[in-house]
């Protein structure tokens, strides 16, 4: 059946399945995961299937009206389908690709967990997401022809447009499809609550502040009044992995909240307001005895890291920021930081102060730093100081031979600047772990 702009309907079934085996064969990225139909570029940008579970799971069934999810740039079909499994609701997506449409089409019968009559009502749409009255008339029209009368309405919109690699140095509209366009187009056909639409906007993870706030005017333009969420998510490699925006129903009493994951579940989480932190210009090395922990950086871009210390140090702890850019945001503090998960989750290291060096660690210094790291009984040392790329994993190589024979404590090496009347230098620290 055709709509508008010659929208094409795929119904998820196993002749589909065995046509997408010819294209690609179906694979798990992990153990335990479903096994999907993509090609190497459908891998590279799909959303983790952990993580679109994770997702998943913190929405609440009774928190939707009635209605099938709908993904208006639907790819692998990853995200949609752990929605529609979790959520027990009905799936349709919509893919301008045809090959890709029906890998996806594919991956929705073999992955799909829901009841047959939900299974009934999924679809993958070929054409433009933009045209809501063509796809969803399509749609329809593809379930009349099946024998189902019905037209159900769309109770949330899961939308991960295409966007430029760099994405902090290109405009929000060079997004395809673009998002005024998409939220415009279906805002009549979404059900809408007490709080108004389900959205949820997977978005680049390096959107700056000022882009941020352009998704925000288009938002706000659509959806006046509408509550909405942003969302930062960690897996702890000093980067956000993930930025997406929750709307309407779907998003939390808070306007912020940061993720910390695991390899499959929430290790932690924040929710709260942004406020911002002042940082520290040291004029003499910190003393020994003090602790330096290492932030996971999205929490310092959640701009929760204030609500986060609230809970992390005990009352009458001496802290402050001495870093608060970068991959290694630095917290220096007096006492070691509260034990609990909720507060590790965002902490990368933490370690009490045992030495200074006035130098970085090189090729011709490395049997001296194991020397002295001996000496304090350390026996592994992981270098977390800003060096040259190129020569860090031949240092980290070096060093750990160099104490490979020596029994002790684990440990890091960082960098902070030191200003003095003469200028500014780097003093590099070492800090056993806790």
């Amino acid at each position: 059946m055709t709509g508008k702009k010659n929208h094409i309907a795929l119904i998820p079934s196993e002749d589909i399945v065995n046509e997408a085996g010819k294209r690609e064969s179906a694979k798990a990225a992990r153990k335990g995961e479903p096994l999907l139909h993509m090609t190497e570029d459908m891998r590279r940008l799909s959303t983790p299937w952990s993580i679109s579970m994770v997702r998943a799971k913190q929405i609440e069934s009774f928190d939707l009206p009635a209605g099938v999810i709908l993904d208006a740039a639907v790819g692998s079909g990853a995200q949609l389908i752990a929605l529609a499994n979790e959520l027990k609701r009905p799936a349709l997506g919509i893919e301008l690709d045809g090959n890709i449409a029906v890998l996806c089409a594919a991956n929705m019968h073999s992955a799909s967990n829901g009841e047959e009559m939900q299974k009934t009502l999924d679809r993958v749409i070929i054409g433009d997401s933009s045209d809501a009255e063509g796809a969803i008339t399509t749609y329809w029209n593809s379930l009349m022809k099946s024998g189902i009368r019905a037209h159900p309405p769309i109770a949330m919109l899961h939308l991960d447009p295409a966007r430029p690699r760099d994405a902090q140095n290109h405009h929000v509209d060079e997004m395809k499809p673009a998002l005024m366009d998409v939220l415009k187009s279906w805002n009549e056909y979404l059900q809408t609550g007490p709080r108004g639409p389900a959205v949820l906007l997977d978005l680049s993870p390096r959107l700056g502040e000022e882009q941020q706030g352009m998704i925000e005017a288009i938002v706000e333009t659509i959806f006046p009044g509408v509550p909405r969420t942003w969302e930062w998510l960690s897996q702890g490699g000093g980067r956000v992995d993930r930025l997406s925006l929750w709307i309407g129903s779907i998003s939390s009493k808070d306007e912020r909240r940061c993720i910390r994951m695991g390899t499959k579940n929430i290790i932690a989480k924040i929710e709260g307001k942004k406020k911002n932190s002042k940082t520290e210009i040291l004029s003499r090395p910190p003393p020994f005895g003090a602790y330096v922990s290492i932030i996971d950086s999205a929490l310092i871009q959640s701009g929760l890291q204030e609500k986060w210390i609230s809970k992390a140090v005990k009352e009458n702890t001496g802290y402050s920021w001495l870093r608060i850019e970068g991959r290694r945001p630095l917290l220096i503090h007096t006492d070691p930081l509260i034990d609990n998960d909720e507060i590790n989750g965002f902490v990368v290291s933490t370690g009490e102060i045992i030495q200074h060096r006035l130098t970085p660690p090189e090729l011709g210094n490395i049997d001296q730093i194991a020397s002295a790291a001996s000496k304090n009984k350390i026996g592994k040392i992981t270098l977390r100081c800003s060096l040259d790329p190129e020569i860090q994993p031949t240092l980290q190589r070096r060093l750990d031979k160099a104490l490979r024979n020596t029994e002790g404590a684990r440990a890091y090496m960082i960098d902070v600047d030191l200003e003095r009347g003469s200028g500014s230098h780097k003093l590099y620290i070492i800090c056993k772990e806790i």
